[in-house]
């Protein structure tokens, strides 16, 4: 069946990519994932993915920003995230950091994407009715948020949860707006690297994922993530740390070490270990 012939082909794939027969591993993967392309297009969308990342580059600007009201929070406790674009090393630093005892790593629960999908119907998929929002809904939706999270762990204010999505960087401006302290640990990797490790990937399909199917469609995507994540750090003073796949294989305890230091942690000999 299709199926079957998918993971053979992708075996077959990575096989000729060992034997350095370049050519031959393009020319089946990209037929791999012509096959899945056709299967989900009729299901999936991938154009939907580019207009949220669109919609969020029309709007999200220094002078839109500059109409938004200002309202204190608590900022005990705000929320950590876990961005990059795929195979740029974010499961890597996961798996690093969920090796220290104080530190929790939520992976790809959908904790954010609930919580967009809450704010949207609030503002009536409009972001220019985030320019005066009240206290009142400010800390509805941070609740929801938290609730939600506690959902997936029992909540202990010891440990620091880190909320992982890789492209859930595109809704850093609504994060911000309800959580104006939150941490970001961005993942970069050489764009090279990433956009064909992405298209040799096999990820579970969605509008998103769909644009992986071929390099063309890849670079597209990457571009338009970076552009908008450039953007962001532009218009938004953001609480960021951003850590190189390249530094973590080459400096692994310097990289590690300051990144653990933006966690407010304590390094810990685990973290050197995490491998097992």
């Amino acid at each position: 069946d299709t199926g079957r012939q998918i993971v053979i082909n992708e075996l077959l794939a990575k096989s000729y990519d060992h034997v350095n027969n370049y050519e031959k591993a393009f020319e089946i993967f990209q037929n791999s994932n012509n096959q899945i392309y056709k299967i989900y297009k009729g299901k999936y969308n991938k154009i939907n993915y580019l207009n949220l990342i669109n919609k969020r580059s029309d709007y999200f600007n220094k002078d839109n920003i500059s109409k938004w009201n200002e309202l204190k929070v608590d900022s005990e406790n705000e929320p950590v995230f876990l961005f990059g674009f795929p195979r740029s090393g974010t499961t890597l630093v996961d798996t690093i950091l969920s090796s220290h005892p104080l530190v929790n790593v939520l992976e790809e629960n959908g904790i954010t994407d609930q919580f967009i999908n809450l704010l949207n119907k609030k503002i009536n998929n409009n972001f220019n009715n985030l320019e005066k929002i009240d206290l009142k809904f400010l800390k509805e939706m941070r609740q929801n948020y938290f609730q939600t999270r506690n959902n997936f762990s029992i909540f202990n204010n010891k440990k620091i949860y880190i909320d992982k999505m890789p492209l859930n960087l595109i809704y850093t401006g609504e994060i911000v707006r309800f959580f104006p302290n939150a941490k970001f640990i961005f993942v970069i990797r050489n764009p090279y690297d990433a956009v064909l490790s992405s298209f040799m990937q096999q990820f579970l399909p969605n509008d998103a994922m769909l644009n992986l199917t071929n390099i063309k469609d890849a670079t597209q995507l990457y571009d338009l993530v970076m552009n908008l994540w450039l953007k962001y750090n532009d218009i938004f003073n953001l609480n960021v740390h951003t850590i190189k796949y390249e530094d973590v294989v080459q400096n692994f305890d310097e990289t590690i070490k300051n990144l653990v230091n933006f966690l407010n942690l304590r390094w810990k000999d685990d973290l050197s270990e995490f491998y097992k």
